[in-house]
C-alpha cells in the first residue's frame, strides 16, 4: 500500500475511533450509527481534497491515475457508511443550539443523504445491471460536479444537528476541519478552468490509421509536463469541451505540445471528425509519475497499440546519458497503425543505451512473454518492465515471464481508467 493510501484510510479510520469515547454513553447503535457518519464525513471530505487534483501529493500515492481509484474506493466506502449511518438511526439525548437550526440541520441532512446516494450510485455503476446501457461519460461527469454542493449540506447538518457531544469535544473539532478541507476544495475545483488550464492553438492535425495527431502552439504560459505525463485536453467547440485525459506524445521546448489520440470512444471519434488547424484548446498538466528516470539502470518498454504515447515522449527525450540501458517493444495489430516509428528509429540507430523492435501481430503472430524474452537484448529477469496498453496484455506478459523463471523485478504501469 502506498503512503498516501495508507494515510487516507488512517484519518477515515480515525474518525470513527474518536466517536467512541464522544459518543459511548449513549448506546451500541448509535455508538456505531455515529461513527459511520464520522468516517463517512471524513472520506467525502479527503474525496473533494482529492478531486482538487493537488499535484504536489501525486507521489505519495504513485500519480493522479491512482489517486483517482482511491478516490472511487473512497466513494463506494462512503455509501456503505452512509447506509449504515441511515439505517442505524441514532437514540440519545443530546445538545442542540436552537431547535430551529436543529430541524433545518435534520432537512438538510435527509436531503444530503439522498442526493449523495444516488449521485454515488450513478458514479459507481457504469451500466445499468442486466442492460447493455451505459450512462454516459458527459452524464456522469455534469452530476458528479453536485456532490460537492450535497457535502455541503452534509457538512451543514453535522455542525448544527442535535448531538450528544458538545462543540469543544475533539471529535467536533476533528469534523469541522474536515468541513473546511472539503468545502475549500470544491470551490478550488470550481475554479480550476481558469486557475490552472493553459491556452493552445490547434497547429497542425495529421489523421494515421492508429491514431489521431494534434500539434498545438502555447498562447501564453506554456504547459509544464515531463514526458510520460498526462493532461487534461478540452476544447472550445460545441460538443468537443467536455476535458479528457490523454498522455502528451511530446513537447517542445518552444510551447508545442502533441496529443495521439485513438478514435475508441464516441468523444475521440468526434475529435477526429471535427477538430481543425486553428481551434482553441483548454490544457491542464501534467500529471502522472511515469518516467522512466525513476526506474532502474535495465528497462524494458513495451508498448500495446496506443499505449505507446507516452513512450514516444520519453524516446525523444533520450540523450544516452541516462545510465540507464532501454529495450522497447511496440506492439501493434498491424504496421499501418504504428505512429512513431522514425523517432523511435531513430533514437535506436544514434544512442548506444536504446534498442527498438516492432512486434507486428498480423505477421509475427500473438505477443508472448516467450517472444518477448527471446527478442529482448535486455534479460527480463533483471529489469524493470514498463508498460502502457491493454490490461489482458500486460497480465499475460507478466503471468507468462513468471512462469518462464524471468519475472521482472518491478512493473510499472497506469491504470488509466478515472471513472
Amino acid at each position: 500500500m502506498k503512503v498516501g493510501a495508507f494515510l487516507v484510510w488512517s484519518l477515515i479510520v480515525f474518525a470513527g475511533l474518536l466517536a467512541v469515547p464522544a459518543v459511548s454513553h449513549t448506546n451500541a447503535q448509535t455508538t456505531f450509527s455515529l461513527m459511520a457518519s464520522s468516517m463517512a464525513f471524513v472520506g467525502m471530505a479527503i474525496a473533494q481534497f482529492m478531486a482538487a487534483r493537488p499535484p504536489v501529493i501525486e507521489p505519495l500515492f504513485g500519480g493522479l491515475d491512482r489517486i483517482y481509484h482511491l478516490h472511487r474506493r473512497i466513494g463506494i466506502s462512503v455509501l456503505m457508511l452512509i447506509l449504515v449511518h441511515y439505517f442505524l438511526t441514532p437514540d440519545f439525548k443530546g445538545l442542540s443550539f436552537t431547535s430551529g437550526l436543529n430541524q433545518l440541520a435534520a432537512s438538510a441532512g435527509k436531503y444530503g443523504f439522498y442526493g449523495l446516494t444516488a449521485l454515488l450510485v450513478l458514479s459507481i455503476v457504469k451500466i445499468i445491471p442486466k442492460t447493455r446501457i451505459e450512462i454516459p461519460y458527459h452524464l456522469w461527469r455534469y452530476t458528479h460536479r453536485f456532490i460537492g454542493l450535497l457535502f455541503a449540506l452534509v457538512a451543514f447538518h453535522q455542525m448544527f444537528i442535535k448531538r450528544p457531544y458538545d462543540s469543544t469535544a475533539l471529535l467536533a473539532v476533528y469534523l469541522n476541519a474536515f468541513a473546511a478541507l472539503g468545502i475549500l476544495s470544491y470551490a478550488y475545483t470550481q475554479l480550476l478552468p481558469w486557475l490552472r488550464t493553459r491556452c493552445y492553438e490547434v497547429s497542425e492535425v495529421e489523421k494515421h490509421d492508429g491514431a489521431t495527431i494534434i500539434s498545438a502552439r502555447s498562447k501564453g504560459r506554456a504547459l509544464r509536463a515531463k514526458p510520460g505525463q498526462f493532461g487534461f485536453l478540452r476544447v472550445l467547440k460545441a460538443g468537443l469541451r467536455e476535458p479528457h485525459p490523454f498522455t502528451i506524445a511530446d513537447i517542445d521546448g518552444n510551447g508545442t505540445v502533441r496529443f495521439a489520440i485513438k478514435p475508441l470512444g464516441d468523444y475521440t471519434q468526434a475529435l477526429r471528425d471535427q477538430i481543425a488547424v486553428g481551434d482553441r484548446l483548454k490544457l491542464e498538466g501534467g500529471y502522472g509519475q511515469f518516467n522512466h528516470r525513476r526506474g532502474a539502470k535495465k528497462q524494458i518498454w513495451l508498448a500495446g497499440g496506443i499505449g505507446v504515447t507516452p513512450f514516444l515522449a520519453m524516446a525523444s527525450h533520450l540523450k544516452g546519458d541516462e545510465d540507464q540501458d532501454i529495450h522497447m517493444v511496440y506492439c501493434v495489430r498491424d504496421r499501418k497503425e504504428a505512429i512513431g516509428l522514425e523517432t523511435f528509429e531513430a533514437q535506436a540507430e544514434k544512442l548506444g543505451n536504446f534498442s527498438f523492435v516492432l512486434h507486428d501481430s498480423a505477421t509475427d503472430g500473438r505477443l508472448d512473454a516467450a517472444k518477448l524474452a527471446a527478442g529482448s537484448v535486455i534479460d527480463p529477469g533483471e529489469a524493470d518492465l514498463w508498460f502502457c496498453g491493454p490490461a489482458p496484455l500486460r497480465e499475460a506478459i507478466v503471468k507468462g515471464l513468471k512462469e518462464l523463471g524471468k519475472k521482472p523485478r518491478r512493473v510499472e504501469f497506469e491504470q488509466f481508467q478515472f471513472r
